[in-house]
Order: C-alpha cells, then structure tokens, then sequence
C-alpha cells in the first residue's frame, strides 16, 4: 500500500478515534435509510457468526469461550470492569439463546423480542402457554419438528386474534337529499352550486356476529381418557412427528346473527301564526322532531356446518350421499322476520372428466311459502376456469313457481291466493350468462444468493421490481347478460388501482406461513386508488353508470367516493370500513326529473379533479412530511448515541488488544491469514459528486474487532451480519451508506477487499490479492 494510502486511512482512523469536529458526525445523511436501521441487537454480529449457513454449536461455543475470555470482569482492570461486564451480560444472554436450539428457531423468526414474549407468561413456551398443553411435549421434538410446530402455533394465534376482530360485523346507511347541489334548466344548461338544503331521507342499520357452536361429533373421536396410559407416558420420535403435523380441528358448526331495520326519515312542520307587538301577523312553519318510520325489519340467522366433522365415515353416514356433502360447503340460512324464510346452500366442485379443471356449483333453495301453495325456489350457479384468471359463469333462478292445475285438482296442494301472487309479482325467473378476469397477484421480490454475481443480482431485481409494478395495477372486469320475463341487460364493470402505492384492496394477510415470519409492511408509502367503473344497459337502450374510487387511509381503514347516474338521479355515495364496520352516505344530488346524463359527466369531472386536487395538494404533502420528520426524529436520536458508542467501542478494543495481538503473531509464524489494517465507515462516491457536507470520509479503525474474527486461519462475515454490531465496531456515520475495508496478509502476499455494509466476505481469496506494486509490509514480530 502507498503512503499516501496509508496516511489517508490513518488520518481517517484519527478523525474517527477524536480528531474532527464534534459537530461533524456523519449524521447528515439520508433520511430514507431511518426506518431500515436496526434497532435490536443482532446476537449473529454480537458473536461474530454468519446467520446462513447456520452455525453449529460447536462454533457457537467458540465463539462464546472466545469472547468471555476477554470480556470476563474479573480478569479486567479496574476502570474497565464495569465496560467488562456490560459485553460480558450480552454475550451471555445471545449465547443461552443461541445455544438452545429451541430459542434460536425463534429468534430466528421474532428477534429477542419474541423469545422474551414466547418464554415469558402466556407465550407458547410459557406458563399457561401453548407447549403446557402439548400431549407430546415440545422437549421429545427436533429443531425442525418445532419450527414447524411453533409456526403452527403462531398461525393458529394469528387466525384467533384476526377473527376476533371481524367476528361482528356492521353497517349503517344513511340517506341524504341535496337534490339542489345541481341545477338543470329548459335549455339543459348545468349549474352546480351550494345546495339549499340538506336532510337526511331515509336509513338502514345491518349487524351481525359469529360464533361456534359445539354439538356432538358422532362418536368420530376418541376421547382423551380412552388413550392407553402407556401410549401418553412413553412419546417417541414419531410420535411427536404425528403430534406436530396433525392438523387443527376445526369447530363443528359456526352460526351467524343478524338483524337489521331499513326505513325513511319523515320531516314534519307544525302551522303556526305569530303576532308581534305593532298588531302584524306572520304564518310560520315550525319544524317538528323528524319521525323514523321502519319499512323493514330483518332477524335471522346462518348455520355454516363443518361437514367433514358432524359426518363420520361408518354406517349410515358412508354412503354416496353423504359422502358428497362431507366434501361440500353447506350453508343453511333462516329469517324470522319480515317473512319467514329457510334457505340451504350447497357449494362443490365436480370433475365429470379426469383431467379437465373442475365446475364449481353452487345450488341454493329457498323455503318461503308454505309447500301447499308454491314449491320452493331454486337458484343454480355453475363457475368454471377457462383460461388463465379467466372464469366462466351461467347463473339461473327459477323465480316464483306455480303448481299445474293437475296437481291442484288431484291432490292437496291449494295453490295461491291472488293477493300472494300480486305480493311475489317481483320474484321473476332469471338467466344469467357472463365472464370475469381476474386480477394479477402482485410478485414478491426475491433475494439471490450470496455468490451471485452483484450485476446480474441488480438486474434481476430490477427487473422482478418492475414486473411488480405493472401487476400492481390488478386489473380485473366481469360482465354478463341476463334475462328475464321483465326484461333484462348487459352488465360491465371494470376496476384496477391508479397511482402507485399500497393498493387499496388488499385483504388483511397472514403474517405467519410454514415457511415462518414475513411481517407486513408499515403503512408508510402512498396509496394506491382502486378505480371502479359499472355500467348495465337495458333493452331500450336506457343505462345506468357508477364510477368508485376507495383508497386505503389506515392499516384497516378504507374510504371510498362514488358518483353515477341511477334511478334516484345523480347519485353520489360517501363510505368509510373498517374490520367489517361500515358507514355509508348515498347523496341524490340531482333528483331524477332534472338528471341528465351530462350533468353526471360534469359532476364526475367535478368530483374527479376535486379529489386530485385534495390527493396532491394536500394528503401526499402531509404524508411526505410526516415521514420527514419522524426520519428527523430518528436522526437526532442516531446522533446522540455517537458518542456513546464509540466509547464502548474503544473500550472494547482495550478489553480484547492483548489476547488479538497474540493471536496475529500466532497466524503471522504460520503464515496464516493476518489482518494488516481494517476500516469501517463512509467514503465519498467516487463516480459522481457528493453532496456539500460529505467530501470527506467518516470511518473508524476496526483492525482489533475483525482480527478477533479470524478462526483457524479464516474469515467469515454474513450478508446478514449488521457491522457495526460486532463487538469493538461503531456506526461512525449512520445513515449513510457504509463500506468496510480490510488490508490483510496470507502466505506472504498482500491482498485487499472491499464490501458494502450489506455484502458477506470470505477471507482468504485469491481474487483479493493485490498487485506486486501495492505489496504491503505484514505485521511485525
């Protein structure tokens, strides 16, 4: 190495050990790095062990006997023992984690958070916890048999909790009349103004909720003090193999309440004549308390039966019935109120031919008159994929049937009375034939390995980020035909997100898979607008049109503007959900005499640019700087650590110099692998410019700490390993993008490697050997 070289690296070295300003910190940097900072210690850097391929315990236990023979307080001199014992207490606690093959897998997935929370009172391997109710205990298991285990556990916890949160369900509607809000005249001129007046008309409120429903399981099975003793007492391997992948027994039945009440809202005014003092009369209207008036009142409820548990496999309940059911979905749905009504439903897939991809059918009944007057109605409903994300669908109701005259001539029927028949006038029969695209499922991006070639890694990822972007849009359509004796139509409905960001219908997703944790994303970036647009066109060639946008403001909160052209007349709704709690707002801003279908176009432009405007001039400029300054907030936080660290650091490099020092002779007498000089912080981009501020480097001499890495003449770091977690390393300039330098010596030749703060590096190699003019002196005995 030159001299120019190695004075700049000790200059860099100095400035990081005191010799810069105290004001110049490196903590100027960029603010999008803040919530990607770790904020728990990595027990992997804390031990110097790479994370993948896992370390084995033999290697843990090295690494351990290494580092508290140098951190052992004890053996320190007195101004450093309370330093000593500091380290000493963290390499303690991250090797009982380590070690325990058990608490390593959940580390591994949840941090050192989570095996606090899971070992502590109430977690899976708590008190009262999970493993407490094992019939095979979690000690009989492997390493793997309880990874698998324990995310079963957390899947089961994760699906308890999410249920309890939409178990009710709920929604209310208010209707309101601004009938006002747009105004057309004789010559269809438009205007829009501020309405007159605003009164609600009408309401509707819809509640429900769920809950299991324990009934007996015909003897299917065996009941826990049927178990042979011997059989509980003595688990083996396989036993808890069989223990660990049986599956969760679901509830036999779920039944689901509702009610709900729907009716108008009556304003009412009271005739009134006032007399003032100079003799003069004046006839008012005083407006009364509105009157709620319910059209409707509903009270139900909906069994949903898990089949495969009420039926058994013996007897009876094996034959070829039954033995359809066990593999379908049935539903049975009963209202008390306004009229008492029993419908079924059953859902199965049928494969007429092997190999061809199966119909989904779907029949439902519905009970609504006595048999003695009208057979039940029948609805059928056959879906089947025909392409890629494309299904296809033909849907038929029979509507109101009527018995033949044979039948109510010969037997008992009765038939019905003219004034049910005006009643169920409605209840017509339909067909329905149509097509639905699905969306695209967004592609996640996946890492490469770490011996992949850095330029087609970046390519790659570029590329799969783009692909990601363009499936984002998730566009989908559907549309169909129907037919009726009253008429019928033409549907179409065509819906995707606009704008990049979260998209606004994602589902709420599960956390927690077989192959282990993937915690979502904060809700941090944009959102994403879900764009829909409906239209059905009748026989006379008369239509009505809606267009939506719902847009996600929340982890779980979703808003949603709509405007359309309806039989009310221009039609405006208002929504807002959350966890299945909803509010709606449905607004007739035109009333249906004056509506023109121009008038719903100017209004939908009105609307449309009225949400750009709110969208771009306000919300994202909020929402920009609100991650400004909770990155801000995160940088001073950064900043006042500085100092602190690098205190430990140095005093950690004091605590382990003896012992390194002798460790280097010892690889420099065998001609082992012996690191010459080491340097870990930020360079200045040599490809472009840098910013004001950042012209000069920002670094700290790390030659102790990674020369203490070194195990029988190698070297290894992880991708995964955060740097300036290794004992005896300092962030010297977080936030900003750090590399880590190390001169080192094998065999006699001088070689040299340069990573980022995220590469791994294996050391020895030869592809690191430096040429014969940039040979370096090797440390000195």
């Amino acid at each position: 190495m030159s001299e120019s070289a190695e004075s700049t690296a000790a200059a860099a070295a100095a400035r990081a050990f005191g010799a810069h300003l105290e004001d110049d910190d490196g903590l100027d940097g960029e603010f999008g790095t803040a919530t990607e900072y770790p904020d728990q210690l990595d027990y992997y850097s804390l031990l110097g062990l790479a994370q993948k391929p896992p370390p084995t315990d033999t290697e843990i236990r090295s690494a351990y006997r290494n580092l508290t023979l140098m951190f052992h307080p004890d053996k320190q001199p007195s101004h450093l023992q309370q330093s000593a014992e500091q380290h000493f207490k963290r390499i303690q606690t991250a090797y009982d984690t380590l070690i325990d093959p058990k608490k390593r897998v959940v580390y591994d997935l949840l941090g050192a958070e989570g095996v606090a929370k899971e070992w502590g009172h109430g977690g899976a391997m708590g008190v009262g916890g999970d493993a407490e109710r094992q019939q095979v205990g979690v000690k009989a298991m492997t390493p793997q048999q309880f990874r698998r285990w324990f995310t079963k556990t957390m899947k089961r916890r994760e699906r308890k909790a999410v249920q309890e949160m939409v178990d009710s369900r709920g929604s209310i509607t208010l209707g309101i009349n601004a009938s006002s809000t747009i105004r057309v005249d004789e010559d269809d001129d438009v205007t829009i103004q501020i309405p007159d007046t605003v009164v609600p008309v009408s309401y509707a409120a819809k509640y429900s909720f769920q809950t299991p429903l324990n009934l007996p399981t015909f003897g299917k099975k065996v009941k826990e003090e049927e178990v042979p003793l011997q059989k509980k007492e003595k688990p083996d391997e396989s036993t808890a193999e069989e223990e660990e992948e049986e599956e969760e027994v679901e509830d036999p039945v779920h039944v689901t309440f509702s009610a709900g009440i729907a009716g108008n809202i009556v304003h009412r005014v009271q005739p009134a004549k006032a007399r003032f003092e100079d003799g003069t009369e004046e006839e008012m209207q005083i407006p009364l308390p509105p009157v709620l008036i319910a059209n409707n009142i509903s009270l139900g409820a909906t069994l949903t039966p898990n089949v495969s548990e009420l039926i058994g496999t013996k007897g009876i309940w094996n034959n070829q019935l039954f033995s359809t059911l066990r593999d379908s979905t049935v539903l049975v749905e009963a209202n008390v109120l306004p009229v008492p009504i029993l419908r079924t439903t059953v859902a199965r897939a049928f494969q007429p031919i092997p190999g061809i991809k199966p119909f989904q059918v779907t029949t439902k009944t519905t009970f609504m008159r006595s048999l003695l007057e009208s057979p039940p109605s029948l609805e059928v409903h056959v879906t089947k994929e025909v392409a890629s994300r494309k299904l296809a669908f033909c849907a038929w109701s029979s509507g109101l049937w009527y018995y033949p005259d044979f039948l109510l001539d010969n037997f008992f029927f009765r038939g019905m009375t003219v004034e049910d028949m005006y009643a169920s006038a409605g209840d017509l029969s339909s067909l329905q034939v149509g097509l639905i695209s699905l969306p695209k499922q967004p592609l996640n991006v996946v890492s490469m390995d770490e011996d992949d070639a850095e330029t087609e890694e970046a390519e790659l990822r570029r590329h799969l980020q783009k692909k990601q972007m363009t499936d984002r849009a998730a566009e989908s359509w559907q549309t169909f035909v129907q037919v009726s004796p009253g008429g019928g139509g033409l549907g179409l409905t065509y819906s995707r997100n606009l704008f990049s960001g979260t998209p606004a219908d994602d589902p709420l997703k599960s956390e927690w898979s077989d192959e282990g944790y993937a915690p979502m994303a904060k809700m941090e970036d944009a959102r994403a607008v879900r764009l829909e647009v409906s239209s059905t066109v009748s026989p006379n060639l008369s239509f009505v049109w809606s267009l939506k946008g719902t847009r996600r403001v929340g982890e779980f909160t979703k808003m949603g503007v709509g405007i359309g052209f309806a039989d009310q007349g221009i039609l405006m709704t208002i929504g807002w959900s959350r966890l299945g709690q909803g509010l709606n707002l449905p607004i007739v801003l035109c009333s249906k005499d004056e509506a023109t279908h121009d008038a719903a176009i100017l209004a939908s432009i009105f609307t449309w640019a009225s949400y750009l405007a709110i969208e771009f001039g306000y919300v994202r400029p909020r929402d920009r700087k609100r991650r400004r300054e909770a990155a801000a907030r995160r940088h001073n936080q950064l900043k006042k650590l500085v100092p602190q660290k690098r205190a430990e650091s140095e005093q950690a490099i004091q605590l382990m110099g003896d012992q390194v020092r002798r460790r280097q002779v010892r690889e420099h007498e065998q001609d082992g692998l012996v690191i010459d000089r080491a340097e870990y912080g930020y360079w200045p981009p040599a490809d472009r410019k840098p910013k004001p501020g950042f012209e000069e480097p920002r670094t700290t001499d790390v030659i102790f700490p990674v020369a203490n890495l070194v195990d029988r003449g190698q070297l290894v770091i992880g991708a995964k390993t955060v740097k300036h977690q290794i004992i005896g390393f300092h962030d010297p300039a977080p936030l900003l993008k750090k590399r880590l330098k190390i001169w080192y010596t094998f065999q006699n030749r001088s070689h040299f490697v340069d990573i980022g703060d995220k590469e791994g590096v294996i050391l020895p190699q030869r592809a690191h050997v430096c040429p014969e003019s940039e040979q370096f002196n090797p440390l000195a005995t």
